[in-house]
């Protein structure tokens, strides 16, 4: 839902208890109905989200608490244009159409994720809890100035809570569905005058909502998380202060699995090449039971996940500017083992690894805020190397096995090593008390290193490949403030993301193991409002995005390949709105248009050296219209406080391949939400029900079609789709201290 980062209440004595997000506080005392002011931190400055020429939806602590937020899928339901998915430990996300489906250790997200202030290079980065979150703010559009690093579609920052000078903490517990037990609790701890620590933990475990009719088979869609976070602030003096974090999540059971769509096919069990020894089964005919949620699995299936990521921040504060420095060195491994041919037969086990580090070091020079300019300069430096393969195994594989000597059938992948680092500027200039100009500019240099290693029928492949870009981004932006409450923006964005390596490829066998870098150019204007006495916000953002070489991933025959579009445009028209209705009643809704093509595409998809034009396909996860409405209610009693919120969010169909074929198209859903909350008057308790996707609509929330090879010769490859989760109600307890 929209939770553009305001602050609905009233202003009032008695604030403590108000949603900051878009709830009321009255019980018919008389007050004045006004929306708050609401600081970002979007352009690595504290600014009032109404006075910057950018698309930016935020969410503070109290929006985070009443929408329920949990983690970046949440995304979807609340800003608009922006499309979440995942396939076991990987996460796709998507604003305005652009994402990334190419999330091996080649290739980099579209969308950058920063956490307190830190990238995050690998998408399992979303393994995320989002208790005891001060703010997510999401940048739409192409950030090539200040965030710079790939983030062509935008960029989500998740901004943590910090250590403050009280003794202080909450402790949460929640009981639902699929026997849903989850605990979080965060503290508080002043060590000293100049010391303090904040340590946040959960444990979340259910079971799992996809039912397997195999016995002894693992229900997916499970969770078994638990995970720790931590800040340590260190006052150095009145000028200086520095903030140590650290965190660690881990994710294990079953985790999310994808279930096959449709029929068999009729060679199921057939050779995964041509002129191999059959695999017979008895004469046995499979039937795949394809309602969702029902599965036979005869492979148990399992994830292992990690992420651990220690930061150093240090502020120093000058006359009349500052200097911040960001360093940062992060993990992250998977495991996935997954069962590809989805029967109750031991056919294929695809077995997904992954090991990456990162470091990075960034320094910020920032003006102060007095005077008619405001300027940030930095520089930016980013390492990471990283590992990943695809192991297939089972019988379907033996025979390969067998020809090339070891226990897998197939494996593909190899090592990456990515070293990039950048320079950019940016300056706003007030030419008189309305308007504004500003400019930004980013050079950046990156590279990529890698070794394909990869064993099919006979000998390992292992190809040295490369690739490397130096460009030059930025902005240009005009802002005028025509009244008090509202302003005009226009603006021209270039974004980039760089080039990237297809790990499966074997160039020895003539493959092409390199891809491009993405270029967009972004032309977008937009209304910021605030209107009836600051009672009513009105944002509305109307953009096209013109992209080169926009790169897209494929499964062909023989695996993944990823390359690059001629042309591909985007138009589109984002409305946020909320209103103050009243004393009790506040509302919030938002919609999002996108009209998208792949003006030139022409690719050779089987592999077999023919090419096809796709040009005037849709664009992948970019549903034609999105909206989403919001009602909240807020009452006082004697014995605290009661607030009720009912949400709905609409999501057109969705092509989740370029292709655009019927097996790449999720249809179009309605999630509505329910949330009953009590406060006790003196805010120490907490209770209360929830119940999600409260019409129980069956979601695709993602497609995939499969490797060929994975099912049968020539057969093009299974139809994969996960789904967002049924219903769910539960009731959450908690305490604060």
């Amino acid at each position: 839902m929209l939770r553009d980062s305001l602050s609905l209440s009233i202003r009032r004595t008695t604030l403590a208890a108000i949603p900051a997000c878009f709830l009321l506080h009255g019980a018919g005392v008389s007050a004045e109905l006004a929306l708050e002011e609401v600081v970002v931190t979007a352009q690595k400055r504290a600014e009032n989200m109404q006075e910057i020429p950018i698309a930016v939806s935020a969410l503070d602590e109290s929006a985070l608490e009443t929408s329920g937020f949990d983690g970046v899928n949440d995304l979807s339901y609340m800003v608009p244009s922006l499309q979440f998915g995942n396939f076991g430990p990987v996460a796709f996300v998507a604003i305005r159409g652009i994402g990334m489906e190419n999330t091996t250790a080649g290739g980099d997200p579209g969308v950058a994720m920063h956490l307190d202030g830190v990238y995050i290079g690998r998408p399992v980065g979303s393994l995320f809890t989002a208790f005891d979150t001060e703010r997510v703010e999401v940048l739409r559009g192409p950030q090539g100035t200040l965030y710079g690093r790939n983030a062509t579609g935008g960029s989500i920052n998740l901004i943590t809570r910090k250590p403050g000078d009280e003794f202080e903490g909450e402790i949460e517990a929640t009981l639902g569905d699929y026997n849903l037990r989850q605990i979080r609790g965060a503290v508080n701890l002043p060590i000293s005058e100049s010391v303090s620590a904040r340590v946040v933990a959960f444990n979340e475990e259910r079971d799992g909502y996809t039912e397997n009719s195999v016995p002894g088979g693992t229900d997916a869609n499970d969770a078994d998380n638990y995970g720790l976070r931590s800040h340590v602030s260190f006052d150095i003096n009145d000028s200086a202060s520095f903030l140590l974090s650290a965190s660690y999540v881990k994710n294990g059971g079953v985790g999310t699995q994808a279930e096959v769509r449709e029929a068999y096919p009729q060679t199921l069990a057939g050779p995964p090449i041509p002129g191999t020894v059959d695999f017979v089964l008895d004469g046995e005919t499979l039937v795949n039971d394809q309602r969702p949620f029902k599965e036979a699995k005869g492979l148990r299936e399992s994830q292992d996940n990690e992420f651990v990521l220690v930061s150093g921040t240090l502020d120093w504060d000058f006359d009349n500017f500052s200097i911040k420095s960001i360093t940062a060195y992060g993990e992250s491994e998977f495991e996935s083992h997954q069962d590809t041919d989805s029967s109750e037969k031991a056919l294929g086990e695809l077995v997904l690894t992954e090991n990456a580090e990162q470091f990075s070091q960034e320094i910020q020079l920032i003006s102060d805020t007095g005077g008619d300019l405001r300027w940030i300069g930095g520089l930016y430096y980013f390492k990471e190397k990283g590992t990943r393969y695809s192991t297939f195994y089972e019988s379907r594989f033996d025979i390969i096995a067998g020809l090339n000597g070891t226990e897998a059938g197939v494996k593909l992948g190899g090592d990456v090593e990515t070293t990039s680092w950048a320079v950019f500027a940016q300056g706003t200039y007030d030419i008189n008390d309305k308007v504004a100009v500003t400019l930004g500019l980013r050079y950046t240099d990156d590279e990529k290193e890698g070794t394909n290693k990869n064993i099919l029928f006979g000998p390992e492949f292992v190809d040295e490949v490369a690739v490397d870009s130096q460009e030059v981004t930025g902005k240009l932006s005009f802002d005028w403030k025509f009244s008090e409450d509202s302003m005009l923006y226009a603006s021209l964005a270039r974004g980039y993301k760089s080039g990237g390596i297809n790990q499966v490829a074997i160039v020895s066998a003539g493959r092409d193991a390199v891809y491009d870098p993405e270029f967009v150019d972004t032309l977008e204007v937009g209304l910021k409002s605030r209107l009836l006495d600051d009672r009513l916000q009105l944002n509305v953002s109307a953009y096209t995005n013109d992209y080169s070489d926009l790169q897209f991933q494929v499964f062909q025959n023989s695996g993944p390949a990823a390359g690059n579009a001629g042309e591909a445009t985007v138009n589109g028209l984002e409305v946020e709105l909320q209103a103050l209705l009243s004393e009790i009643w506040a509302i919030d809704a938002s919609a999002g248009f996108m009209d998208s093509e792949y003006e030139t595409l022409v690719f050779d998809v089987n592999g077999d050296g023919i090419d096809e034009d796709y040009s005037g396909n849709e664009l992948t996860r970019s549903p034609e219209l999105t909206y989403s409405l919001g009602v909240t209610g807020n009452w006082d009693f004697n014995s605290g406080s009661l607030r009720l919120r009912l949400e709905g969010s609409y999501t057109d169909e969705i092509y989740y391949a370029f292709l655009n074929r019927e097996g790449d198209r999720a249809d179009d859903y309605t999630n509505v939400n329910l949330r009953l909350h009590w406060t006790s008057q003196e805010e120490k308790f907490t209770a209360e029900l929830f119940a999600t996707n409260l019409t129980d609509e069956v979601q695709e929330g993602n497609v995939l079609r499969g490797i060929g090879f994975m099912d049968c010769a020539g057969c093009g490859g299974q139809e994969f789709v996960t789904y967002n989760a049924p219903r769910q109600v539960g009731v959450t307890l908690g305490y604060k201290f």
